[in-house]
């Protein structure tokens, strides 16, 4: 008796529950390692909105801190990155665009909160003393969601 009373209930609370939706948006911040023509540690706030049912835009700003032929520089940064089909597991297409490069990436991410990417940076303009910051670039970026359901 106790067993079809506790099925009854719980039959019943899941029935007459609100519906639990996901969150539609995020924000937070972001940290990440680059690596091209040099180490660079990014990091910056984020804010991403789902598309469709499937696929979420992510707008970033990030400051790149980097140490290139002995010198400290921040250069700035903005990045749009697409998700395509988010499972688990998704693909991104991501643009990055600083004052000296436009770097174009493919890469995998794991609920949007681990990125993994390659792609190359093409020169806009050279950084006055330093090397162009140009060519392969890979990174590992972690997103941070701190917006909580309303």
């Amino acid at each position: 008796m106790k067993i079809a009373l506790t099925t009854a209930c719980l039959l019943l609370s899941l029935a007459f529950a609100p519906r639990l939706q996901a969150q539609n948006r995020l924000f937070g911040p972001s940290i990440s390692y680059q690596y091209q023509k040099g180490n660079i540690l990014k990091t910056g706030i984020y804010y991403a909105s789902d598309i469709s049912s499937k696929n979420i835009l992510k707008i970033d700003a990030t400051a790149n801190f980097t140490w290139i032929q002995h010198k400290s520089t921040v250069i700035p940064e903005v990045a749009a990155t697409y998700y395509s089909d988010m499972y688990i597991l998704g693909l991104l297409g991501r643009a990055e665009f600083t004052p000296y490069t436009i770097t174009p990436k493919v890469g995998f991410t794991i609920l949007t909160l681990v990125e993994l990417d390659f792609g190359y940076g093409f020169p806009i303009s050279d950084k006055t003393n330093y090397r162009p910051i140009k060519g392969f670039a890979t990174s590992l970026r972690f997103n941070i969601p701190i917006n909580k359901p309303l």
